[in-house]
């Protein structure tokens, strides 16, 4: 009889032993199909990049204006969107007959434009300014556009900074 006794406390012991065992099992499985049916969910996009309209209206007769400003572009195209926008004397700089504009600390201008095309900014003139100097489009230095209007709020997506030279 004692070894029945024993024998009948050993199954119970295994008995609840093994419902321990499995009610503590229950919450990790719980836990992998909830972390399995989770969906993905991608990190917002980053912000758009702001924009920089540089607006250049001085020609041939302030140099110190039109290099500073095409400097400008150059160095903000790094990170921003950049739009070079040329008007009034300004179409004089752009022309294939056109010195290149040189000053003490600056680059000169034709390699400050071929940098600036190089980095794919869009350098546009005004298609009037132009007639008004008895030009056309193809008195212009490879790469410079006629402007429009679409293109002064379609270069960035962002906000837009203007500078004026």
């Amino acid at each position: 009889m004692k070894i029945y006794k024993l024998l009948a406390i050993f199954i119970l012991i295994a008995m609840v032993g093994s419902i321990a065992q499995t009610k503590s099992t229950k919450p990790k499985t719980i836990t992998k199909k909830a972390e399995e049916t989770t969906q993905y969910i991608p990190p917002p996009p980053p912000p758009p990049k702001d924009g920089v309209f540089i607006h250049i209206s001085s020609g041939l007769e302030n140099p110190h204006k039109v290099l500073m400003g095409l400097t400008m572009a150059l160095r903000m195209a790094d990170e921003n969107d950049v739009y070079v926008y040329m008007d009034i004397n300004a179409v004089n700089v752009v022309l294939n007959s056109s010195k290149s504009l040189e000053m003490n600390k600056f680059e000169t201008s034709k390699i400050l434009v071929d940098k600036i095309l190089n980095k794919g900014v869009r350098i546009a003139v005004c298609p009037t300014c132009l007639e008004v100097a008895n030009k056309t489009q193809y008195d212009l230095m490879k790469g410079i556009k006629l402007a429009n209007k679409e293109d002064f709020f379609g270069f960035t997506q962002g906000r837009i900074l203007t500078l004026d030279y």
